[in-house]
């Protein structure tokens, strides 16, 4: 079992403690934003809002990345990865600890539970994952957020929501 799929990385002080205060933020999120009133659903179709509303506050990567610990930033992909949460049955994880050499700051993902999986998908996705071909769903949401700044304009916020189309056969 990888170390994500373990237990640890799915309720531990680091994660619960980011989730909350997201949580408790986004509605002054919400309100701040109200100049530009938008529908915060969490359905897909917000994620061009929030696509918008991102590029529309920064200029470049650069300007985005040092932003990256403010409270519009982290609420915006708390947001993003609740999309997933709530219409895909993803799941949020985070490392219990700070990797050695990292930010201390909580790196939230967002993924497909494994253990939903029977033996012989979970086999299966083993073997993908062996011949490194695996497309099991794992969203680092503000990572998402800053690539927007350097991916082709085509791609978009909700195209993060596509691996779900092949995570989700199983």
């Amino acid at each position: 079992m990888d170390a994500i799929d373990s237990p640890e990385w799915s309720d531990n002080p680091r994660l619960n403690d980011w989730l909350d205060r997201q949580r408790v933020a986004f509605p002054a999120w919400c309100e701040v934003l109200e100049q530009a009133p938008r529908v915060w659903d969490f359905s897909p179709a917000s994620l061009d809002r929030l696509e918008d509303l991102v590029r529309d506050r920064f200029a470049s990567y650069e300007a985005a990345d040092e932003a990256a610990d403010s409270p519009f930033m982290q609420v915006a992909a708390w947001y993003l990865g609740e999309v997933q949460v709530r219409g895909f049955g993803a799941v949020w994880k985070c490392a219990p600890d700070p990797e050695p050499g990292r930010p201390a700051r909580p790196q939230p993902l967002v993924t497909l539970p494994k253990d939903r999986l029977t033996e012989e998908e979970l086999a299966e996705l083993q073997e993908r994952e062996d011949l490194y071909e695996s497309d099991w769903p794992l969203c680092d949401p503000l990572d998402e957020l800053l690539a927007l700044f350097l991916r082709d304009p085509d791609n978009h916020l909700r195209d993060v929501l596509r691996a779900y189309e092949n995570g989700a056969s199983f």
